[in-house]
């Protein structure tokens, strides 16, 4: 498969999916449903480019499982998370102030800008369909990596959940666990993930396969991160102090307050 025919796969995919999204979101209010389904959409792009394929190889299946097992656990946890709770604060502030045709914007300021960035993520996926053939030491490196970045982000999402469900911590800010070393290791299992693919399907003439990675890591430090932490200094008064002494992205041992 070559570079254009498998982006343009990809781009067809991305573009149905955005829509049919936006669609459902003008009735029910919610542009905030993307959010939900940003990792099914990966999921989407590696299985219509495994059926575009045809004769795939093992890298192949092993970058359709990999992400399908990330994407579709991703999608569960936010859509258990998030349904019933309305439209996410963020998006209801762009709506309160968007104008009364805020429900068209949402398409292209919302939707396709997703849609794009993930496009941009997506070259591991590109990659491993255009070099399909056996796994090598970085290809095996790259599992361990993934491997440890799912496990990371998995345990911080269980963490995060469990000190939501206790009553006790209502107004509290979680400051243990993974959420000790790092005010995003969520975010940082995630990248991980991603570097751990972009490892497995890189080669001398694939190098842009680690584009995605990086694009999902930079996203992740600058826009994802300044979004959260300005909301969460404005509900919790204490957070302030968490930021002083937690690091935002890359986790180390915090420094001991007072």
């Amino acid at each position: 498969m070559g570079f254009l025919e498998a982006y343009l796969l990809a781009a067809a995919a991305v573009l149905v999916v955005v829509s049919v999204l936006w669609t459902l979101s003008v009735p029910l209010r919610d542009a905030s449903i993307i959010d939900m389904f940003w990792g099914p959409l990966f999921v989407v792009i590696a299985w219509v480019l495994l059926y575009a394929a045809g004769d795939v190889q093992i890298r192949s299946y092993l970058v359709t499982a990999l992400v399908t097992l990330w994407g579709l656990r991703l999608g569960f946890h936010l859509v258990t998370r998030n349904l019933g709770e309305g439209e996410d604060s963020r998006y209801r502030h762009w709506r309160a102030h968007g104008g009364e045709l805020w429900w068209l914007k949402t398409y292209y300021r919302v939707f396709l800008l997703q849609g794009g960035i993930a496009l941009l993520v997506a070259t591991p996926l590109i990659a491993a369909f255009m070099r399909p053939g056996e796994l090598g030491v970085v290809s095996l490196l790259g599992i361990v990596v993934w491997a440890t970045g799912f496990l990371w982000e998995l345990v911080a999402d269980i963490q995060l959940t469990r000190f939501k469900a206790d009553p006790d911590n209502a107004g509290r800010i979680l400051d243990s666990g993974l959420w000790g070393l790092s005010r995003h290791p969520n975010y940082f299992g995630d990248a991980v993930q991603w570097w751990g693919l972009g490892l497995i399907a890189v080669e001398p003439g694939t190098w842009w396969a680690l584009v995605g990675p990086a694009v999902m890591t930079t996203v992740f430090l600058t826009l994802s991160n300044d979004v959260i932490e300005r909301g969460m200094k404005k509900r919790r008064p204490d957070y302030a102090a968490y930021i002083d002494d937690t690091p935002p992205f890359f986790p180390r041992p915090r420094r001991a307050r007072g």
